[in-house]
């Protein structure tokens, strides 16, 4: 699901190293500076490998929130758990890198005339502990070489000592938005409740997953693998976690706008499920096609279990030999992936209360 791997020169690993590393100053109440970016560190939270874990914060001139989460892999096992992407010139199942702040800055959180959303607050969460933003524990694993390997799956925690050393900067939203892709996506489908309870006055909530479809046992890796609290591993009773988690979001916050996006055939999930089913972590046409199946069968079950489910089905990016799809909306929000429409129009059409659906004929 990530791959780390950067063919540059020396000049250009420089560079890319410091636009990794390089972090936004730390935020002080005191002198935030409306449309400016800052980085929090919350005492006690912490990356995959056990080191202080930082988001990041723009501070809005609107009384708007932004919550997004980011994505990088996942571990479900001891073999993906001894495999994390540790550096940028190497490859893993996911990432426990903390930074990249610069990311903070693109899609819904875009700087531009045409994003709806430049002059909310954002708060966007990294991804560096491989449990879709939903861990609360450490998991103990042996190497390869036979010695112990602690890994932090803390995402859930992280979440709410951030909301902590923020609020003064949210206050008391009249909007929220909650999204997130991939990984994130997973994050912002199981995490919405809490957001929702941080926020309890705050009655325009909307949350977007975009491009999180993986079939699992998600109840025992949320419980044996990232320790997650019991709210959150009883949700998961099949194998399809953000079914269930927006499921349960509907049916305890009615008013919640939910929207879900995802292209036809994703390469990365497609990959990804192959090494799910017990295959290769490969990728080919027939993986493809399966999960444009599985996609299927989700959207069918999103409008039965999830009334008023907002969907945004494309193709973008496609291969022609293979027909794999691209992997979440990315930088395309402002580009009409389908019927003539942005994935930004579509969101910022139902945070003003109007809920559509586009493209669920090309699943047909």
């Amino acid at each position: 699901m990530l791959s780390a791997v950067i063919s540059v020169g020396a000049i250009g690993f420089f560079v890319v190293r410091h636009w990794v590393t390089v972090e936004f100053p730390p935020l002080d109440i005191s002198s935030s500076e409306s449309g400016q970016w800052y980085s929090v560190h919350p005492d006690g939270a912490l990356t995959g490998d056990g080191k202080p874990y930082h988001a990041n914060v723009r501070v809005g001139s609107e009384n708007k929130v932004v919550v997004i989460f980011s994505g990088g892999g996942v571990s479900v096992d001891d073999y993906t758990e001894v495999r994390p992407t540790t550096s940028v010139l190497s490859e893993g199942f996911y990432n426990v890198l903390d930074g990249f702040d610069q990311l903070a800055k693109t899609g819904v959180a875009e700087d531009t005339d045409g994003n709806p959303f430049r002059d909310w607050t954002v708060v966007q969460m990294p991804y560096s502990t491989g449990d879709f933003h939903a861990g609360a524990g450490a998991n103990q694993v042996a190497r390869e070489d036979g010695e112990s390997m602690t890994v932090h799956h803390t995402g859930y925690t992280n979440l709410q000592l951030v909301l902590e050393s923020v609020k003064q900067i949210t206050g008391t939203p009249t909007e929220i938005l909650v999204t997130g892709g991939s990984a994130g996506g997973f994050g912002a489908a199981i995490n919405t409740d809490q957001i929702v309870e941080f926020f309890p006055d705050t009655t325009n909530i909307t949350t977007m997953v975009d491009s999180s479809l993986l079939l699992y046992d998600w109840n025992s890796a949320s419980r044996n693998v990232w320790q997650s609290p019991e709210q959150i591993s009883e949700i998961l009773t099949t194998d399809n976690f953000t079914l269930d988690a927006l499921t349960v979001l509907k049916e305890q916050h009615p008013s919640v706008k939910i929207l879900f996006a995802s292209s036809t055939r994703d390469e990365s999930l497609a990959r990804m499920q192959s090494y799910l089913n017990g295959g290769e972590f490969a990728v080919t046409a027939q993986d493809g096609e399966q999960y444009q199946a599985d996609l299927t069968q989700m959207v069918d079950q999103l409008q039965e279990k999830v009334p008023g489910i907002g969907l945004y089905i494309f193709q973008g990016k496609t291969d022609k030999d293979t027909g794999l799809t691209q992997h979440t909306i990315g930088e395309n929000t402002q580009d009409k992936l389908v019927a003539n429409t942005t994935p930004l129009e579509w969101l910022a059409s139902a945070v003003s209360g109007e809920v559509t659906s586009y493209g669920v004929d090309l699943l047909r």
